[in-house]
């Protein structure tokens, strides 16, 4: 029940919830997942409309989750249209049918077309369909029951299949692809404030964002929060403190994230906003920088310093800010043929989830533990208590550290001087022997170790606990993962073979390292794991685009050499990346048994020039045989 109160500050009326009310059954709390993201929608897309960068506004509100949502909701977007009416208490809107009603309905539906006989649910006929097999790696149609491709083969043997409630879609010769797996992800919801519009990869001064900063401060009330995303610049400029940004936000917490994110930069009131102390300890496997000659924190944090500031940051966004995030997240993957996605999030895992849970992705979502550490040590429990299968489309499971930085802000342990006449050879986060503690923890937890390893002296320091530690274990069979491994020396990747360890990459990276001297150490890895017979998949961790990661894949430009074949990159972005959640003998080829996620493209990737790749995208995705996109000129 709504009651009319006014403040006595600004006169105006608003509702607050009363909670003494017993709810009836109509109430707009009780309306289901679908009817509430709706209202998120429109509310997002209200957001999108109403505002420039320097606006501080939620995408939605928190009355979405309150009695009389609904009529709330319409009296907003009324109100934006200019034709406002008076909100009522009997404008209430009766709640449809609960959600899990609804999801019975439609599995009790699905089992009655098939459980008398072998009939098909679907077929994609006169499709250049790409299965990823290395045997069988083309053919022309398929056939999809109960989520799974069931038979692959020629238009005429497919349609032999078909029954008379068969959903037939003919693809007009586009090219179909397993749907894309991006293994490595940090997906985080945005709490309410100001995101300055800064592009990190144009990569501004200082100079250049000062009167973003200006202007934020003046159009927005106290408190506010204003973030950027850092470009190497910025990363590396020691002038950015909390002495630089003291004077021009005194009372507006300031928190600049670094694109790579290992160095962060907060003013003040950032830091009593979010609990750092002036003298902070530095954490195990990160540290503070300090003020010359002092204790006092700089407002510079770096690698695991920054863990847990960042994840109260994180935090502070509201359930209804995640669930809208979440979903502008799955309409952009669903847009380019991104059926799964593996995140390791700054929100902390158990929010995370609770925020994935309201929002009912048509993606499939595993979410990483990625714990933060202490000056104690590193942090053991968080997510523990949660159980690895949630539903259909969202699980938990993995876990992920970090055992380096990474070259743009020269914290890749690469054993030697990054520059002529610098000491500056970066530095591994946690001594060697902490790493078999990580190994000795995975397998009593029967979890996936995930270990961000760029730096030769950082994969050195992995492969020899791999090498002397648990002679028994089989690391592929426990899919171990080397998320990057930049820094792989040739000797070194053939000890990744013989450790049963498999890489994650992320081409987009590879455009920084055909910049100058810091970057010329690294082999650039990439093909050669494919020679070496490592598997390999391939995660975002930047632009979501795949194919600007492909296009990266089959160039390589930094090392040609390295460069995969364009059957290779597509193999990698999905078997390869399915191997890499333990999931590929299920998922990531079109083949019978496997999973029905798929793209049908909008242009054939397997020909086309390269330099278009970065055009294409999905004009239908599937995901376990059902359409979640389909493009309006389809």
């Amino acid at each position: 029940m709504l009651t009319e109160a006014y403040s006595k500050k600004n006169k105006s009326k608003s509702f607050i919830w009363n909670e003494q009310v017993i709810h009836p059954e109509g109430c707009g709390c009780r309306m289901n997942r679908s009817h509430f993201l709706m209202l998120v929608e429109e509310f997002a897309k209200l957001r999108k409309k109403a505002v420039d960068w320097k606006v501080p506004v939620r995408l939605v509100q928190p009355f979405h989750w309150t009695c009389g949502a609904a009529s709330y909701q319409r009296h907003i977007l009324e109100k934006a249209q200019g034709t406002t009416s008076e909100l009522i208490e009997s404008s209430l809107l009766t709640a449809p049918a609960h959600d899990s009603n609804e999801r019975k309905g439609r599995a009790e539906s699905r089992k009655d077309r098939t459980r008398n006989g072998d009939g098909i649910d679907t077929l994609i006929l006169n499709g250049r369909i790409f299965t990823g097999d290395s045997d069988h790696p083309w053919c022309q149609a398929l056939a999809i029951r109960d989520g799974l491709v069931r038979a692959t083969g020629s238009n005429e043997a497919m349609a032999e299949l078909a029954a008379a409630e068969t959903h037939i879609i003919d693809v007009g010769g586009r090219t179909v692809i397993p749907g894309f797996n991006d293994a490595h992800m940090h997906h985080t919801p945005d709490p309410y404030g100001v995101r300055l519009p800064v592009d990190p990869v144009a990569n501004p001064s200082f100079e250049d964002i000062r009167p973003w900063i200006e202007e934020a401060v003046a159009s927005t009330p106290v408190g506010t929060w204003i973030y950027a995303t850092m470009g190497e610049r910025l990363i590396n400029d020691k002038r950015l403190d909390r002495l630089s940004l003291d004077p021009i936000a005194p009372k507006h917490p300031i928190i600049f994230l670094g694109m790579t994110n290992h160095t962060n930069v907060v003013n003040s009131a950032a830091m009593e906003r979010l609990g750092i102390r002036d003298e902070e300890p530095d954490p195990l496997g990160g540290f503070f920088e300090r003020l010359p000659g002092s204790r006092r924190l700089s407002g510079r944090i770096n690698e695991y310093a920054q863990w847990s500031p960042q994840r109260c940051f994180a935090s502070m966004a509201t359930l209804e800010e995640g669930v809208a995030s979440l979903h502008n997240l799955a309409a952009e993957c669903v847009r380019w043929g991104i059926t799964s996605v593996q995140n390791m999030s700054w929100t902390p895992p158990e929010r995370y989830v609770e925020m994935a849970k309201a929002a009912d992705l048509p993606i499939k979502l595993r979410v990483i533990r990625f714990p933060p550490t202490g000056p104690e040590g590193r942090i053991l429990s968080e997510g523990r208590g949660l159980a690895r299968h949630i539903g259909d489309r969202l699980e938990v499971h993995g876990t992920k550290w970090i055992l380096d930085g990474t070259p743009i802000e020269g914290a890749a342990a690469i054993g030697r001087p990054y520059v002529p006449d610098s000491d500056n050879v970066g530095r591994e986060n946690f001594s060697p022997s902490e790493i078999p503690h990580m190994l000795r923890e995975s397998l009593g937890a029967d979890e996936q170790l995930l270990l961000h390893a760029i730096g030769a002296n950082t994969l050195e320091s992995v492969l020899d606990a791999l090498e002397t530690s648990h002679h028994a274990v089989d690391w592929a069979e426990r899919n171990l993962r080397i998320e990057h491994g930049d820094g792989l020396t040739k000797a070194q990747v053939a000890r990744v073979k013989a450790s049963g360890a498999m890489v994650v990459q992320n081409p987009t990276h590879f455009w920084f390292y055909d910049d100058g001297p810091v970057f010329s150490v690294f082999d650039g890895a990439f093909q050669s794991l494919l020679d070496a017979g490592i598997t390999v998949g391939i995660g975002s961790d930047g632009p979501l685009n795949p194919f600007l990661n492909l296009l990266a894949a089959i160039q390589h430009p930094a090392r040609p050499h390295e460069a995969m074949s364009i059957e290779g990159a597509v193999r990698a972005y999905t078997h390869g990346s399915a191997v890499a959640e333990g999931k590929g003998d299920s998922k990531g080829r079109l083949v019978p048994g496997f999973a029905a996620d798929i793209a049908v493209l909008s242009q054939d990737i397997f020909s086309i020039d390269p330099q278009h790749l970065p055009a294409t995208q999905s004009v239908l995705t599937l995901v376990d045989g059902t359409v979640v996109f389909r493009d309006a000129c389809v």
